[in-house]
């Protein structure tokens, strides 16, 4: 039985980044809980695996080692701290895709309150975790603003709709590590689930943009891409921010750790940007209520729309992100 407060949260529907359209080649149990530098959650058809395995290829060319886990991982605290409270990993990286999915308490399998506590846990004993798209920054923030319709609303084609919910950790658990807004898509990026590379402007001053060299702008891609809004007295360290000026890509502290929030998906590019693209503008457009006329249209501003400074400083950007994240935490001083 479906309690009313999930079929609420089920009705307004959190944002999906992207539909799964992969399954990914999970641990074994006999491994799920061998060290790794880096530990990658995915859950079959409703998580991004363009944001998992292009990570894990951004890990492999940092020497980084790597798994991929799914929410039995994150349930354990085992998998997290030996028995002397100490990290077993250094970096979480959460995905996009359709996080309220992600839930036991809404699917009757998935993060329990067990897991979302490990995840901050260690966060807070000086891990990062680097969050992807909308869809996992919006998990940790205290609340999001959806300026779309949500999911049955854009069936019905009632496109000027606007839904503000909780964050996934604070409606399932009561919980959060960012007090502020995560709202989007973009102006330019509505109805979603329309893509656009955008122009990020990268904050000079920031350490992952001084320790990459990059560029005053990069265009990178969007899809549901939320603006980052932290309420009075909230920490927040601006990587980079979106063309209407609000915080695209930020760090927010918690504890002694890092949340990395990535709003845009500079870790997708290349042949892998274009095939995610026509699948988004295809059939999960057409999941989200979008006509044949709508998918043509987005089609044709597909072929239109490409990045205009290629994938190179993109990649430099989600390669600084990791390294930074993985230093960051390496320096930490376990419990």
């Amino acid at each position: 039985m479906i309690h009313h407060r999930q079929l609420k949260y089920r009705t307004v529907t959190l944002v999906l980044c992207l539909v799964c359209f992969s399954v990914s080649p999970y641990q074994s149990a006999a491994s799920v809980f061998a060290e790794a530098d880096v530990i990658l959650f995915h859950i079959k058809e409703y998580a991004t695996w363009e944001d998992v395995v292009s990570y894990s290829e951004i890990a492999s060319d940092l020497k980084l080692s790597s798994r991929i886990v799914d929410h039995h991982f994150l349930n354990d605290r085992n998998a997290f701290f030996d028995r002397e409270g100490r990290r077993k990993f250094n970096v979480l990286i959460l995905p996009g895709g359709e996080p309220y999915r992600w839930f036991e308490k809404m699917t009757g399998t998935g993060i329990t309150c067990d897991g979302v506590k490990n995840i901050l846990d260690f966060v807070s004993s000086g891990g990062s975790v680097i969050a992807v798209c909308i869809c996992s920054p919006s998990m940790f923030s205290t609340r999001q603003v959806w300026i779309n319709p949500n999911l049955p609303q854009a069936k019905r084609g009632e496109w000027k709709k606007t839904n503000t919910f909780p964050g996934a950790f604070q409606h399932f658990c009561g919980v959060h590590a960012f007090k502020g807004t995560l709202r989007g898509p973009q102006e330019s990026n509505r109805p979603y689930p329309k893509t656009r590379f955008l122009p990020i402007r990268m904050n000079p001053e920031h350490e992952i943009v001084k320790d990459a060299g990059l560029p005053p702008v990069i265009h990178q891609l969007v899809v549901g891409g939320g603006s980052i809004l932290p309420d009075e007295g909230q920490p927040l360290e601006v990587v980079g921010w979106f063309p209407n000026d609000t915080p695209a890509i930020g760090v927010v502290p918690y504890g002694k750790g890092r949340i990395i929030m990535s709003n845009p998906h500079p870790n997708i590019t290349g042949q892998r940007a274009d095939y995610w693209r026509e699948k988004v503008t295809t059939a999960h457009a057409s999941r989200w209520g979008w006509t044949s006329n709508m998918i043509e249209d987005g089609k044709v501003e597909l072929r239109k729309d490409k990045d205009p400074d290629g994938p190179g400083p993109d990649l430099a950007l989600s390669r600084a992100m990791l390294s930074y994240a993985y230093k960051k935490a390496a320096q930490s001083k376990d419990p």
